[in-house]
Parts: C-alpha cells; structure tokens; sequence
C-alpha cells in the first residue's frame, strides 16, 4: 500500500556530462505517452541529494526495445545537466510482468530495489544529482520526447502542463518520490499524473 507524502511534507514545510552552457529548445508539444513513461523520480532522500533513482515502465502489452534511448536531466534554467544513455539491450517486459521496469539509481540509493531485471547506475556531474527545481524527459533513438516531468515553471522541455511538487529537505527522511499511480495514467499534467509517495523502485507504486 502506497503511502502519501505530501500533507506530512507541508506539514514539516553509461552518463555523459552537458557541454557547459548549452541551452537546450523547447520541445514541440506531444501527446500522451503510448509506450514508455517516466514513471517515478525521487531527487533526493535520507542519505543526501544523490539518494535519488529515476523509473521508466513500460505500459503496453508488448516488450519495448529502449536500447540507445536518452534520459535526459534538467535544471533549474532548463539547460540539460547530464544525459543517460540507456545501455543496449534494455529490453523491457510488457507490463504487470517482471522487467517491464528500468531503474536508473543514484550513485547513493538507500532504498531497496524490489525489480532490479533492468538496473542502471547514474553517476552525476554535479553533487545535486537530479535537481529537485529541475525535470527529467525521455527521448528515443530519433531524439523525439517521449514523456518527462518538471517540478519548475522554468523548467519546460520535461514539463507536460504544470509541473510536479518539489521535493525538499524537509521530506528526505519520508523518503519521497514523485509516482504515478497504479496504472501509470499519463494525462499530459504533471501536476495531476504525479504526487508524493514513499518511493518503490522497481514496483508498483
């Protein structure tokens, strides 16, 4: 059973770096995800910043090939901090099967991964990891957006509508993480697709 976060938390108020100083464009607008969606980010936890773990699922019912996908990470200005090429051969399960998630950790994950069929290590360029004001979006082998998040205004490529509620220190020892639900519903808004839960790495949240 998933537990909500967010009344406690406002009640307790292989990587490649990004060439330095290169914006990237806004995206063209796409429609919901049909395939794979970024399904759950945790930008921090107990142990510090890199306490963190990006989660893609695969939401159809057929095995999804994302060898050579991109996940690519933003901050707060929307510039790309660091890109992740998914490794080849990342096959995921249809869904509701073992493997039909990729888990890409933070160099300092605490929380247990409960399906590691598909695990990636992220290894960031800074010390903030995946930014809590930034975003997290997905693009397949033509470089087109799949799906993302953004938990900024600022912050549009990732972002589908208004952005996701920040993570914040206060919250680190709730171990939170921003998940959709059970079914994965992608409407486009990450403000409604997404809320505060204790994080399931490789799980159904």
């Amino acid at each position: 059973m998933r537990r909500f976060l967010l009344g406690a938390a406002m009640a307790a108020v292989a990587v490649t770096p990004a060439i330095a100083g290169a914006a990237t464009a806004d995206e063209p607008a796409v429609t919901a995800s049909s395939t794979v969606v970024v399904n759950e980010v945790s930008t921090r936890g107990p142990a510090n910043a890199l306490d963190e773990f990006i989660e893609l699922r695969n939401i159809t019912s057929q095995p999804q090939d994302i060898s050579g996908w991109q996940i690519r990470i933003y901050g707060p200005n929307n510039f790309v901090v660091d890109t992740i090429t998914v490794f080849e051969g990342t096959v995921l399960s249809p869904r509701d099967n073992l493997g039909q998630f990729l888990v890409v950790q933070g160099t300092n994950l605490t929380a247990p991964i409960t399906d590691n069929t598909n695990v990636q290590l992220y290894t960031p360029s800074s010390t903030v990891g995946v930014p809590s004001n930034g975003g997290v979006a997905i693009f397949n082998q033509s470089g087109v957006k799949v799906d993302g998040i953004s938990f900024a205004n600022p912050v549009t490529t990732p972002r589908e509508g208004q952005p996701a509620v920040q993570q914040t220190p206060a919250m680190d020892q709730l171990e939170p993480s921003s998940a959709r639900d059970i079914l994965s519903t992608d409407t486009d808004n990450n403000r409604v697709d997404f809320t505060l839960h204790k994080r399931t790495p490789g799980a159904l949240n």
